[in-house]
Protein backbone atom coordinates (compact mmCIF):
# COMPACT_ATOMS: atom_id res chain seq x y z
CA UNK A 1 0.00 0.00 0.00
CA UNK A 2 2.82 2.16 0.79
CA UNK A 3 4.49 1.55 -2.67
CA UNK A 4 1.09 2.14 -4.55
CA UNK A 5 -0.85 4.18 -2.63
CA UNK A 6 1.13 6.20 -0.53
CA UNK A 7 2.36 6.20 3.20
CA UNK A 8 -0.74 8.49 4.28
CA UNK A 9 -2.95 5.72 2.97
CA UNK A 10 -0.51 3.18 4.91
CA UNK A 11 -0.70 4.84 7.67
CA UNK A 12 -4.37 4.54 7.41
CA UNK A 13 -5.05 1.10 6.69
CA UNK A 14 -2.45 0.39 9.72
CA UNK A 15 -5.35 2.27 11.93
CA UNK A 16 -8.33 0.55 10.54
CA UNK A 17 -6.57 -3.25 10.87
CA UNK A 18 -5.55 -2.10 14.60
CA UNK A 19 -9.60 -1.08 15.35
CA UNK A 20 -10.79 -4.30 13.75
CA UNK A 21 -7.91 -6.52 16.15
CA UNK A 22 -8.64 -4.59 18.94
CA UNK A 23 -12.45 -5.16 18.84
CA UNK A 24 -11.89 -9.51 18.20
CA UNK A 25 -9.62 -9.74 21.86
CA UNK A 26 -11.12 -11.30 24.57
CA UNK A 27 -9.81 -10.03 28.34
CA UNK A 28 -6.55 -12.78 28.19
CA UNK A 29 -5.94 -11.76 25.08
CA UNK A 30 -3.11 -8.75 24.43
CA UNK A 31 -2.43 -7.19 21.53
CA UNK A 32 0.60 -5.11 20.27
CA UNK A 33 2.10 -3.75 16.92
CA UNK A 34 5.70 -4.86 17.08
CA UNK A 35 6.50 -2.46 13.66
CA UNK A 36 5.47 -1.63 10.57
CA UNK A 37 2.56 -4.11 9.54
CA UNK A 38 3.64 -6.66 12.02
CA UNK A 39 1.61 -7.34 14.93
CA UNK A 40 1.79 -9.75 18.03
CA UNK A 41 -1.06 -11.33 20.36
CA UNK A 42 -0.13 -12.78 23.59
CA UNK A 43 -3.30 -15.42 24.13
CA UNK A 44 -2.81 -16.94 28.08
CA UNK A 45 -3.38 -20.43 28.75
CA UNK A 46 -4.16 -20.96 25.00
CA UNK A 47 -3.47 -24.71 23.69
CA UNK A 48 -3.30 -25.46 20.06
CA UNK A 49 -6.58 -25.55 19.15
CA UNK A 50 -7.36 -22.35 21.24
CA UNK A 51 -4.33 -20.50 19.21
CA UNK A 52 -6.14 -21.67 15.63
CA UNK A 53 -9.44 -20.14 16.66
CA UNK A 54 -8.00 -17.33 17.55
CA UNK A 55 -6.27 -16.69 13.62
CA UNK A 56 -9.12 -17.74 12.43
CA UNK A 57 -10.78 -14.46 14.11
CA UNK A 58 -8.01 -12.50 13.07
CA UNK A 59 -8.44 -13.79 9.32
CA UNK A 60 -12.04 -13.17 9.13
CA UNK A 61 -11.39 -9.97 10.75
CA UNK A 62 -9.84 -8.59 7.58
CA UNK A 63 -12.13 -10.62 4.77
CA UNK A 64 -14.13 -7.52 4.77
CA UNK A 65 -12.71 -4.61 2.30
CA UNK A 66 -11.45 -1.13 3.76
CA UNK A 67 -12.42 2.17 2.62
CA UNK A 68 -9.29 3.79 2.43
CA UNK A 69 -9.17 7.41 1.03
CA UNK A 70 -11.06 7.14 -1.63
CA UNK A 71 -10.91 3.54 -2.70
CA UNK A 72 -11.84 0.07 -1.37
CA UNK A 73 -8.59 -2.04 -0.48
CA UNK A 74 -8.29 -6.14 -0.01
CA UNK A 75 -5.89 -6.81 2.72
CA UNK A 76 -5.17 -10.32 3.73
CA UNK A 77 -2.52 -11.59 6.82
CA UNK A 78 0.07 -14.06 7.15
CA UNK A 79 0.13 -15.56 11.25
CA UNK A 80 3.27 -17.79 13.25
CA UNK A 81 2.04 -18.94 15.95
CA UNK A 82 4.47 -20.28 18.62
CA UNK A 83 3.59 -21.77 22.16
CA UNK A 84 4.89 -21.96 25.44
CA UNK A 85 6.90 -23.92 26.69
CA UNK A 86 6.83 -26.72 23.60
CA UNK A 87 8.52 -23.84 21.05
CA UNK A 88 10.54 -22.06 23.48
CA UNK A 89 10.27 -21.03 27.21
CA UNK A 90 11.10 -16.80 26.78
CA UNK A 91 9.77 -13.99 25.56
CA UNK A 92 12.69 -13.93 22.67
CA UNK A 93 12.57 -17.39 21.81
CA UNK A 94 8.50 -17.31 20.91
CA UNK A 95 8.67 -14.17 19.13
CA UNK A 96 11.40 -15.73 17.32
CA UNK A 97 10.15 -18.90 16.14
CA UNK A 98 6.33 -17.08 15.16
CA UNK A 99 8.00 -14.79 13.01
CA UNK A 100 9.38 -17.86 11.79
CA UNK A 101 6.09 -19.82 11.52
CA UNK A 102 4.59 -16.25 10.22
CA UNK A 103 7.11 -16.26 7.32
CA UNK A 104 6.41 -19.84 6.31
CA UNK A 105 2.59 -18.97 6.34
CA UNK A 106 3.62 -15.96 3.96
CA UNK A 107 5.39 -18.56 1.46
CA UNK A 108 2.02 -20.11 1.02
CA UNK A 109 0.13 -17.05 0.31
CA UNK A 110 -1.06 -16.38 3.78
CA UNK A 111 -3.36 -18.40 6.15
CA UNK A 112 -1.45 -19.37 9.84
CA UNK A 113 1.54 -21.93 10.39
CA UNK A 114 2.13 -23.16 13.12
CA UNK A 115 5.94 -23.20 14.57
CA UNK A 116 7.90 -26.47 13.85
CA UNK A 117 12.03 -26.97 14.33
CA UNK A 118 12.55 -28.00 10.56
CA UNK A 119 11.37 -24.34 9.90
CA UNK A 120 14.58 -22.68 11.80
CA UNK A 121 16.69 -23.93 8.86
CA UNK A 122 14.43 -23.55 5.79
CA UNK A 123 14.30 -19.77 7.28
CA UNK A 124 18.07 -19.74 7.87
CA UNK A 125 18.92 -20.89 4.24
CA UNK A 126 16.30 -17.83 3.00
CA UNK A 127 18.01 -15.41 5.39
CA UNK A 128 20.92 -15.87 3.38
CA UNK A 129 19.61 -16.32 0.05
CA UNK A 130 18.37 -12.85 0.78
CA UNK A 131 21.68 -11.21 1.93
CA UNK A 132 23.51 -12.83 -0.96
CA UNK A 133 21.19 -11.42 -3.21
CA UNK A 134 21.29 -7.92 -2.41
CA UNK A 135 25.23 -8.06 -2.36
CA UNK A 136 25.03 -9.48 -5.78
CA UNK A 137 22.72 -6.75 -7.10
CA UNK A 138 25.08 -4.22 -5.71
CA UNK A 139 28.34 -5.77 -6.93
CA UNK A 140 26.37 -6.51 -10.74
CA UNK A 141 26.75 -10.47 -10.04
CA UNK A 142 23.40 -11.24 -11.92
CA UNK A 143 23.67 -11.93 -15.73
CA UNK A 144 21.26 -12.46 -18.35
CA UNK A 145 20.30 -15.42 -20.59
CA UNK A 146 18.26 -14.85 -24.14
CA UNK A 147 15.85 -17.06 -25.51
CA UNK A 148 14.74 -17.21 -29.21
CA UNK A 149 11.06 -16.76 -30.39
CA UNK A 150 10.67 -18.64 -33.36
CA UNK A 151 7.82 -18.06 -36.04
CA UNK A 152 6.86 -21.62 -36.65
CA UNK A 153 5.74 -21.03 -40.19
CA UNK A 154 9.29 -20.20 -41.10
CA UNK A 155 11.73 -21.68 -38.27
CA UNK A 156 13.03 -17.80 -38.68
CA UNK A 157 14.00 -15.74 -34.93
CA UNK A 158 11.33 -13.35 -34.54
CA UNK A 159 12.35 -11.58 -31.21
CA UNK A 160 14.03 -13.03 -27.66
CA UNK A 161 12.80 -13.06 -23.92
CA UNK A 162 15.40 -12.22 -21.33
CA UNK A 163 15.19 -14.00 -18.81
CA UNK A 164 17.59 -13.19 -15.59
CA UNK A 165 20.05 -15.43 -13.84
CA UNK A 166 22.20 -15.82 -10.51
CA UNK A 167 24.82 -17.87 -10.06
CA UNK A 168 26.18 -17.80 -6.42
CA UNK A 169 29.48 -18.98 -4.83
CA UNK A 170 28.24 -20.05 -1.81
CA UNK A 171 24.54 -21.72 -2.98
CA UNK A 172 25.57 -22.12 -6.43
CA UNK A 173 22.77 -22.00 -9.66
CA UNK A 174 20.06 -20.15 -7.72
CA UNK A 175 16.24 -20.27 -9.62
CA UNK A 176 14.30 -17.28 -10.42
CA UNK A 177 11.48 -18.98 -8.73
CA UNK A 178 13.72 -19.46 -5.77
CA UNK A 179 14.80 -15.57 -5.63
CA UNK A 180 12.08 -13.82 -7.54
CA UNK A 181 9.88 -14.43 -3.78
CA UNK A 182 12.47 -13.23 -1.71
CA UNK A 183 13.10 -10.31 -3.49
CA UNK A 184 9.57 -9.08 -3.17
CA UNK A 185 9.60 -9.26 0.56
CA UNK A 186 13.04 -7.63 1.32
CA UNK A 187 11.70 -5.40 -1.05
CA UNK A 188 14.23 -5.48 -3.58
CA UNK A 189 12.17 -5.92 -6.74
CA UNK A 190 12.46 -2.69 -7.39
CA UNK A 191 16.59 -2.46 -8.16
CA UNK A 192 16.59 -5.70 -9.38
CA UNK A 193 13.95 -4.55 -12.17
CA UNK A 194 15.73 -1.54 -12.66
CA UNK A 195 19.02 -3.52 -13.23
CA UNK A 196 17.19 -6.06 -15.86
CA UNK A 197 15.60 -3.62 -17.90
CA UNK A 198 18.97 -1.81 -17.73
CA UNK A 199 21.15 -4.18 -18.71
CA UNK A 200 18.70 -5.43 -21.51
CA UNK A 201 18.53 -1.78 -22.98
CA UNK A 202 22.42 -1.79 -22.89
CA UNK A 203 22.74 -4.95 -24.45
CA UNK A 204 20.39 -4.16 -27.14
CA UNK A 205 22.05 -0.81 -27.92
CA UNK A 206 25.50 -2.98 -28.20
CA UNK A 207 24.60 -5.01 -30.64
CA UNK A 208 23.03 -2.25 -32.87
CA UNK A 209 26.64 -0.51 -32.52
CA UNK A 210 27.88 -3.70 -33.58
CA UNK A 211 26.03 -3.42 -36.21
CA UNK A 212 23.98 -6.52 -35.86
CA UNK A 213 20.32 -6.85 -36.35
CA UNK A 214 17.95 -8.28 -33.76
CA UNK A 215 14.47 -8.97 -35.55
CA UNK A 216 11.43 -8.26 -33.33
CA UNK A 217 10.96 -7.38 -29.78
CA UNK A 218 13.04 -8.34 -27.26
CA UNK A 219 10.76 -9.54 -24.13
CA UNK A 220 11.20 -8.49 -20.25
CA UNK A 221 9.45 -9.67 -17.21
CA UNK A 222 7.49 -7.57 -14.79
CA UNK A 223 6.86 -9.22 -11.84
CA UNK A 224 3.06 -8.08 -9.69
CA UNK A 225 4.97 -6.04 -7.44
CA UNK A 226 7.07 -4.48 -10.25
CA UNK A 227 3.50 -3.88 -11.96
CA UNK A 228 2.10 -1.63 -9.09
CA UNK A 229 5.36 0.52 -8.39
CA UNK A 230 5.16 4.03 -8.66
CA UNK A 231 6.38 5.80 -11.74
CA UNK A 232 7.37 2.06 -12.91
CA UNK A 233 6.03 3.48 -16.13
CA UNK A 234 8.25 6.75 -16.03
CA UNK A 235 11.48 4.65 -14.97
CA UNK A 236 10.83 2.29 -18.13
CA UNK A 237 10.67 5.08 -20.58
CA UNK A 238 13.47 7.18 -19.06
CA UNK A 239 15.78 3.92 -19.55
CA UNK A 240 15.28 2.79 -23.43
CA UNK A 241 15.45 6.55 -24.14
CA UNK A 242 18.70 6.93 -22.27
CA UNK A 243 19.81 4.26 -24.48
CA UNK A 244 18.60 5.69 -27.39
CA UNK A 245 15.83 2.77 -28.32
CA UNK A 246 12.48 2.97 -28.63
CA UNK A 247 9.46 1.50 -26.97
CA UNK A 248 8.35 -0.62 -30.10
CA UNK A 249 11.50 -2.77 -29.66
CA UNK A 250 10.29 -4.45 -26.32
CA UNK A 251 7.56 -6.68 -25.01
CA UNK A 252 6.34 -6.48 -21.77
CA UNK A 253 5.53 -9.97 -20.54
CA UNK A 254 3.05 -10.24 -17.34
CA UNK A 255 1.85 -13.36 -15.44
CA UNK A 256 -2.14 -13.85 -15.84
CA UNK A 257 -1.69 -14.02 -11.95
CA UNK A 258 -0.22 -11.01 -11.21
CA UNK A 259 -3.11 -8.85 -13.48
CA UNK A 260 -5.69 -10.61 -11.81
CA UNK A 261 -4.94 -9.45 -8.15
CA UNK A 262 -5.94 -6.23 -9.22
CA UNK A 263 -7.68 -5.88 -12.49
CA UNK A 264 -8.59 -2.74 -12.69
CA UNK A 265 -5.39 -0.99 -11.69
CA UNK A 266 -3.96 -3.69 -14.20
CA UNK A 267 -6.32 -2.53 -16.65
CA UNK A 268 -5.01 0.98 -16.90
CA UNK A 269 -1.27 -0.07 -16.12
CA UNK A 270 -1.87 -1.71 -19.38
CA UNK A 271 -3.63 0.78 -21.46
CA UNK A 272 -0.45 3.01 -19.58
CA UNK A 273 2.49 0.73 -21.42
CA UNK A 274 0.57 0.08 -24.54
CA UNK A 275 0.09 3.59 -25.25
CA UNK A 276 3.39 4.35 -25.38
CA UNK A 277 4.32 1.71 -27.37
CA UNK A 278 5.38 -1.67 -25.93
CA UNK A 279 3.99 -4.82 -27.01
CA UNK A 280 2.23 -6.53 -23.96
CA UNK A 281 1.90 -10.55 -23.58
CA UNK A 282 0.33 -12.55 -20.95
CA UNK A 283 2.72 -15.17 -19.33
CA UNK A 284 2.18 -18.57 -18.37
CA UNK A 285 -1.51 -18.34 -19.75
CA UNK A 286 -4.26 -20.81 -18.43
CA UNK A 287 -2.35 -21.43 -15.08
CA UNK A 288 -4.42 -18.73 -13.59
CA UNK A 289 -8.28 -17.53 -13.20
CA UNK A 290 -8.54 -14.99 -15.97
CA UNK A 291 -12.10 -13.69 -16.75
CA UNK A 292 -12.88 -13.63 -20.49
CA UNK A 293 -14.40 -9.97 -19.66
CA UNK A 294 -11.11 -9.12 -18.43
CA UNK A 295 -9.30 -10.53 -21.26
CA UNK A 296 -11.12 -8.54 -23.63
CA UNK A 297 -10.17 -5.59 -21.97
CA UNK A 298 -6.76 -5.99 -21.20
CA UNK A 299 -4.12 -4.05 -23.99
CA UNK A 300 -2.20 -6.90 -24.81
CA UNK A 301 -1.02 -8.36 -28.00
CA UNK A 302 0.51 -11.78 -27.12
CA UNK A 303 -0.88 -14.73 -24.69
CA UNK A 304 1.59 -17.05 -24.19
CA UNK A 305 0.58 -20.88 -23.72
CA UNK A 306 1.97 -22.24 -20.41
CA UNK A 307 4.52 -25.02 -20.76
CA UNK A 308 2.59 -27.31 -18.86
CA UNK A 309 -0.08 -27.77 -21.46
CA UNK A 310 2.33 -27.59 -24.30
CA UNK A 311 4.51 -30.71 -22.86
CA UNK A 312 1.83 -33.33 -23.05
CA UNK A 313 -0.21 -31.74 -25.74
CA UNK A 314 0.88 -34.92 -28.26
CA UNK A 315 -0.51 -37.37 -25.80
CA UNK A 316 -2.55 -36.21 -23.49
CA UNK A 317 -6.32 -35.42 -25.22
CA UNK A 318 -7.02 -32.66 -22.39
CA UNK A 319 -4.26 -30.19 -22.93
CA UNK A 320 -4.14 -30.53 -26.32
CA UNK A 321 -8.17 -29.75 -26.70
CA UNK A 322 -7.00 -26.71 -24.19
CA UNK A 323 -3.87 -25.45 -26.38
CA UNK A 324 -6.35 -25.61 -29.31
CA UNK A 325 -9.30 -23.63 -27.41
CA UNK A 326 -6.71 -20.82 -26.58
CA UNK A 327 -5.14 -20.71 -29.96
CA UNK A 328 -8.66 -20.50 -31.73
CA UNK A 329 -9.29 -17.83 -28.99
CA UNK A 330 -6.58 -15.58 -29.36
CA UNK A 331 -7.33 -15.72 -33.08
CA UNK A 332 -10.65 -14.67 -32.72
CA UNK A 333 -9.74 -11.23 -30.42
CA UNK A 334 -7.06 -10.83 -32.96
CA UNK A 335 -3.87 -11.97 -30.56
CA UNK A 336 -1.39 -13.50 -30.72
CA UNK A 337 -0.24 -16.75 -29.64
CA UNK A 338 3.55 -18.16 -28.43
CA UNK A 339 3.50 -21.90 -27.09
CA UNK A 340 6.22 -22.32 -24.43
CA UNK A 341 8.90 -25.07 -23.32
CA UNK A 342 8.84 -26.86 -27.50
CA UNK A 343 11.06 -29.44 -27.16
CA UNK A 344 10.15 -31.44 -30.43
CA UNK A 345 9.60 -31.33 -34.05
CA UNK A 346 6.59 -32.92 -33.92
CA UNK A 347 5.39 -30.37 -31.18
CA UNK A 348 6.22 -27.79 -33.10
CA UNK A 349 4.14 -29.21 -36.41
CA UNK A 350 1.17 -30.07 -34.05
CA UNK A 351 0.95 -26.43 -32.83
CA UNK A 352 1.82 -24.56 -36.36
CA UNK A 353 -1.57 -26.64 -38.02
CA UNK A 354 -3.26 -25.27 -34.98
CA UNK A 355 -2.31 -21.66 -36.27
CA UNK A 356 0.03 -20.97 -33.25
CA UNK A 357 2.12 -17.91 -34.47
CA UNK A 358 5.41 -18.31 -32.39
CA UNK A 359 7.11 -20.90 -30.36
CA UNK A 360 10.26 -20.87 -27.57
CA UNK A 361 11.44 -24.01 -26.30
CA UNK A 362 14.74 -26.15 -26.24
CA UNK A 363 13.93 -27.38 -29.98
CA UNK A 364 14.77 -24.57 -31.36
CA UNK A 365 17.18 -23.00 -28.97
CA UNK A 366 17.95 -22.59 -25.22
CA UNK A 367 18.43 -19.82 -22.69
CA UNK A 368 22.25 -18.44 -23.52
CA UNK A 369 24.87 -15.73 -23.07
CA UNK A 370 24.45 -12.74 -24.77
CA UNK A 371 27.28 -13.25 -26.95
CA UNK A 372 26.54 -17.24 -27.37
CA UNK A 373 23.03 -15.55 -28.54
CA UNK A 374 24.61 -13.65 -30.79
CA UNK A 375 26.97 -15.86 -32.66
CA UNK A 376 23.74 -18.09 -33.08
CA UNK A 377 21.09 -15.82 -34.20
CA UNK A 378 21.88 -12.21 -34.94
CA UNK A 379 22.95 -11.50 -38.79
CA UNK A 380 25.20 -8.22 -39.38
CA UNK A 381 23.07 -5.23 -41.54
CA UNK A 382 23.84 -5.99 -44.99
CA UNK A 383 25.43 -2.95 -47.09
CA UNK A 384 23.07 -1.53 -49.72
CA UNK A 385 24.50 -0.82 -53.03
CA UNK A 386 23.74 1.77 -55.20
CA UNK A 387 24.75 2.00 -59.29
CA UNK A 388 25.99 5.39 -60.12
Amino acid sequence: INDSQGHAVGDLALVEVSRRFQRLLRKEETLARLGGDEFVLIAEGANQETAAMIAERILHALCAPMQLSDQATHLSASIGIALYPDDGDSVGDLIKHADIAMYRAKAMSGGYRFYQAAMGAALQERLGLARRLELAIEQGQLHLHYQPRVALASETIQGAEALLRWHDDEFGEVSPAQFIPIAEERGLIGPLGDWVIAETCRQMAQWHEQGLVFPGTIAINLSALQLHLPDMVDKLLARIDSAGLTTDRFEIELTESSMMADPAAAIAILDQLHGAGFSLAIDDFGTGYSSLVYLKRFAVDNIKIDMSFVSDMLSDRNDAAIVATIVAMSRSLGLRTTAEGVESAEQAEALLQLGCDFAQGYHFGRPEPADVFARRWLKPVRAKLWES
